[in-house]
């Protein structure tokens, strides 16, 4: 049944009728300013699925807080350095990974009931090629180049004042035996990339996406960046959660942006493979020859499809505008999320110590 009156009959994604007249359909016969039946109807569509959001974070966090309380009371030994420098091992790494990836699973289910969904709706390949794939990789690391530059002038200017995005205890050491290599494959390569493009595309921007696919584009692609909790990763969930974005809404499919995904996080985790295998030296030279590499024949991909036209952001007129942003605001739950994410990026940061430095 459409939610909407006033509103155009289509669930999920429906990248065709935004790239071929999907404005016109609606300012023809429809308002541009909507009724007030209309704006309630949006508003609770856009509270509740800023809820999903909220759910997501807050249940991460008291579930990761639950996990770490029972192993402490199982009598399970934190690890620290000399220095008290925090030891990931396999144990600690699923405790903390574990809670959101649940999350996100239990949200998308919760979502894809609700609205009937089918599976296969979520993983089309009808719209797919070799050539939409290849371009969509190229692209993506044009992005990802992007981000690791200015990541590192954030910090930069951070340093200048003595501080940092992130504080000494987001600086950790790796217990790194074979256990923890095949923890951090399962959990950050295989299945946060599912789990969280289900819940992120799947969840947060198909259902904006019914109001408005640009504003369903960006907005997701914040949520996704804010929701790892600190500045440097809310740049890099931003720029690579538009790209995924985008890549989804025009191929009908979560399988673009989970593939991505798989990518981003095996470039960042192959430094950890390295660094068992050889050394760190080599880690973090292996890893920064990749993003150089990838992100040279982005930026080159990137600029050809541009200037023949490939690219092409769904419209945003007047009538999308005064149906997302304006409604939004009215929303508590948008300001719930908003007051959380602060919370987090300002708690990660911190001063700028000696052993940072090093």
């Amino acid at each position: 049944m459409n939610n909407y009156p006033n509103y155009p009959n289509y669930n999920g994604y429906s990248p065709d009728i935004a790239y071929q007249g999907y404005a016109a359909v609606q300012t023809d016969s429809r308002p541009i300013v909507p009724d007030p039946v209309e704006k309630k109807n949006i508003k609770k569509h856009l509270a509740g699925t800023f809820t999903f959001a909220l759910l997501h974070n807050a249940g991460s966090f008291v579930l990761a807080l639950v996990a770490f309380t029972m192993l402490t009371v199982m009598g399970y030994e934190f690890r620290t350095t000399a220095d008290g420098t925090d030891i990931v091992d396999w144990v600690y790494g699923l405790a903390g990974t574990l809670p959101s990836i649940i999350m996100c699973t239990v949200l998308f289910i919760s979502d894809k009931s609700i609205n009937k969904y089918r599976l296969d709706d979520y993983v089309r390949t009808d719209k797919l090629s070799p050539s939409f794939l290849v371009g969509f990789l190229c692209v993506l690391g044009a992005g990802y180049l992007a981000c690791i530059l200015i990541q590192s002038g954030v910090m930069s200017l951070f340093a200048l004042f003595d501080y940092s995005p992130l504080s000494e205890d987001y600086y950790t050491e790796t217990d790194l035996t074979p256990a923890y290599l095949a923890q951090e494959f399962l959990t950050a390569v295989i299945l946060a990339p599912i789990c969280e493009e289900i819940m992120y595309r799947g969840v947060i921007m198909r259902r904006l996406s019914n109001v408005s696919q640009t504003y369903a584009i960006f907005v997701s692609a914040f949520f996704f960046g804010a929701m790892h909790g600190n500045l440097l990763q809310l740049i890099l969930g931003f720029v690579i959660g538009v790209i995924f974005a985008y890549a989804d809404l025009k191929a009908n499919s979560l399988i673009p942006s989970i593939i991505g995904h798989m990518l981003v996080n095996l470039t960042a985790t192959s430094s950890s493979f390295f660094e068992y295998f050889f050394n760190k030296d080599v880690a973090d030279t292996a890893f920064m020859i990749t993003v150089i590499v990838w992100g040279v024949i982005g930026i080159i991909a990137l600029l050809i499809m541009i200037f023949s036209g490939k690219i092409k952001i769904p419209q945003n007129l007047k009538y999308h505008k005064n149906r997302t942003t304006p409604i939004a605001l009215t929303c508590i739950s948008f300001y719930l999320n908003l007051v959380l994410y602060i919370i987090f990026i300002i708690k990660a940061m911190g001063p700028l110590t000696e052993k940072m430095k090093d």
